[in-house]
């Protein structure tokens, strides 16, 4: 096919993400739920303060921890996409902090005080900000790949359409014709890359702590297509393309002339 992009792979790549995402905000309201639920050990009513700092002052006991790893890996760690191979451990970690997973390791033994259960929701509910960022994000992310589908679309069927008939079977002023079409298309193409570049170089916040700059996004999202930039790409695939055609019709031209 005439001028074909990466932008279909694009979608498809977030379409699956925000599936995730999506699944992952919900696996953190049902998180911070049961651990609101999780009965506490006497004491430890001070002022919260890290994470490290509560711990030093408990004693051996991990009734609590160990119903928070529960709620934990029936929520966050169940959602599709998570390494099975990691150990709950490890998940915690990426997820909510190493400090946090020390703290709830069996190993660690530690009082669950309603203190520290006050900083895990505060970890939690962080975390959950972050999807919520990520996946207007990626809403917005689809919207420019929609963009830029259907503007590439448009171009590459008149350039199939163009192509069934042959530039020796036109006249003058059907060649001339096709080459100011031409321009036209380069023009959406220059439009399409400032508008996308304009994009990159935005971010996504919807919560004072957490912003996402869209460069960031489309590096972790397309590490695994042929193309960093896929719409950038698709600009220059469609552009070059229609460069080609446009020489091929000047050629003509001059002969007609």
């Amino acid at each position: 096919m005439i001028g074909e992009t990466h932008v279909p792979a694009a979608r498809e790549r977030v379409d699956a993400e925000q599936v995730t995402v999506d699944a992952k905000v919900a696996a953190y309201e049902t998180f911070v739920d049961r651990v609101r639920d999780v009965a506490t050990d006497a004491g430890g009513g001070e002022a919260p303060g890290p994470v490290g700092t509560t711990l030093a002052a408990t004693t051996r006991r991990s009734g609590g921890a160990a119903a928070v790893r529960e709620a934990f890996e029936a929520t966050v760690r169940s959602i599709e996409g998570v390494d099975d191979d990691a150990s709950v451990f490890e998940t915690l970690a990426a997820e909510l902090g190493e400090e946090v997973a020390v703290a709830l390791a069996p190993t660690t033994g530690a009082t669950f005080t309603a203190q520290f259960r006050d900083q895990l929701i505060e970890a939690a509910t962080e975390r959950r900000w972050q999807l919520r960022t990520m996946a207007t994000a990626l809403e917005r992310e689809a919207a420019s790949l929609e963009a830029a589908s259907e503007a590439f679309t448009a171009i590459r069927e008149w350039l199939e359409r163009a192509d069934e008939t042959p530039l020796r079977a036109l006249g003058f002023d059907a060649l001339q014709a096709r080459h100011v079409r031409l321009d036209d298309h380069l023009d959406r193409c220059a439009e399409r890359a400032r508008d996308r570049q304009a994009f990159l170089d935005g971010s996504t916040s919807e919560h004072a702590k957490v912003g996402l700059g869209h460069r960031c996004l489309v590096a972790f999202l397309y590490e695994d297509l042929p193309v960093d930039y896929p719409v950038l790409d698709g600009v220059a695939t469609l552009a070059s393309t229609c460069e080609r055609c446009q020489r091929n019709v000047r050629a003509h031209l001059t002969r007609c002339g």
